[in-house]
């Protein structure tokens, strides 16, 4: 049996995999604030972890990795999407502590290193000092099979990681040279096992959903039964009205029955209510949060004299976990979480 669990993660996101055999996948970790979500080495003690995965570069899916990739005893391997120039950038802070380094290499190194979070830095730095073997992902790499699950890659495509890559170049000659958005190498991830489908999208946004779409198709791939909503419900990852011959990731779900989305909704801009209403109509929406940061406007319980002032309160969580079990013969179960009618994103979206 296959176990996916997705864990409330404040605004960020955690998805563990527990394959047939008992080892464990992690795709993205975030700690949860208000701590519905047991410590990440509590949940994967005792276990063998066949891979590591931070789909992209971004804090809100990596922090509780670091931890994973220092002390866990038996992490078999760190997938990710960056380049090796990438890794480089962020590995070349620790030698701008040595005086002897090239003072204009060392002001390049900074100029970059603001550009991306600085997790990952302890984050390489981890696997780098452990030696666990990395493997980039991209989408022409042949399918990964991990206790007969298998693991196909739909993003990112070669031409994406390039674009990083030069990217790199031309802030090197010029400073204030923007980099692309990161969310561009998010990996896209779809699980097969008892010929049922999970479609993990991490942050993609429409450009990386023009391939992964393509590649879905032309891998003969079940429509899936199981969506991780893309960059937590955001515009710039659904494209509503594709051009011709043109999908996005609701035309890759079954419609019927309706696919099971996991929405992480992130916060007060995410997710967007013209997507939320798209997901509800294609999917049934199980959310892991409520798509809030702070309290209800008004809500001043100290009476304080300031104009515009509310109480900061942490959002109630809709679920702390949800969970889904597919048998070999593709039975599909589901054994945590609930579509909740009175979320926060729920009355957004009205």
């Amino acid at each position: 049996m296959l176990k996916i669990d997705f864990y409330e993660s404040g605004g960020g996101e955690t998805i563990l995999l527990t394959f047939p055999s008992g080892g464990m996948g992690i795709v993205d970790a975030h700690p949860s604030p208000t701590v519905t979500r047991p410590a990440i080495l509590d949940l994967i003690r005792g276990r063998t972890v066949h891979f590591v995965c931070l789909t992209h570069p971004h804090q809100d899916h990596g922090v509780d990795l670091i931890p994973v990739l220092e002390q866990h005893p038996d992490v078999l391997a760190f997938w990710h999407t960056v380049s090796d120039v990438d890794v480089t950038v962020f590995l070349q802070q620790e030698a701008m502590n040595y005086p002897t380094y090239p003072s204009a290499c060392r002001e390049a190194v900074e100029r970059m290193k603001k550009g991306w979070a600085e997790f990952l830095v302890d984050l390489y730095g981890a696997v780098a000092e452990k030696g666990i073997p990395r493997h980039q992902l991209r989408n022409d790499l042949r399918p990964e099979v991990i206790d007969g699950v298998e693991i196909h890659i739909l993003g990112p495509d070669e031409n994406m990681s390039q674009r990083f890559v030069k990217a790199h170049g031309e802030r090197l000659r010029d400073f204030k040279a923007d980099l692309p958005d990161p969310n561009l190498l998010s990996a896209v991830l779809a699980l097969k096992y008892g010929g049922v489908v999970v479609l993990l999208g991490a942050d993609a946004l429409k450009e990386n959903w023009r391939t992964a779409t393509r590649l879905f198709f032309e891998f003969k791939l079940p429509k899936a039964a199981i969506l991780k909503v893309p960059h937590h419900g955001a515009p710039n990852a659904l494209q509503t009205k594709p051009r011709r011959h043109e999908h996005n990731y609701l035309d890759i779900c079954s419609h019927e029955p309706r696919a099971k989305s996991v929405l992480f909704a992130g916060d007060a801009r995410h997710p967007d209510p013209g997507v939320f209403r798209h997901l509800l109509r294609r999917t049934e929406v199980i959310c892991v949060s409520n798509g809030l940061k702070d309290g209800a406007p008004g809500a001043n319980p100290l009476n304080i004299g300031i104009p515009g002032a509310r109480a900061a309160t942490l959002p109630p969580v809709c679920n702390p976990v949800v969970s889904f079990t597919i048998t070999a013969d593709g039975t599909l179960g589901q054994t945590d979480g609930a579509c909740d009618k009175d979320c926060a994103a729920m009355r957004v979206a009205k």
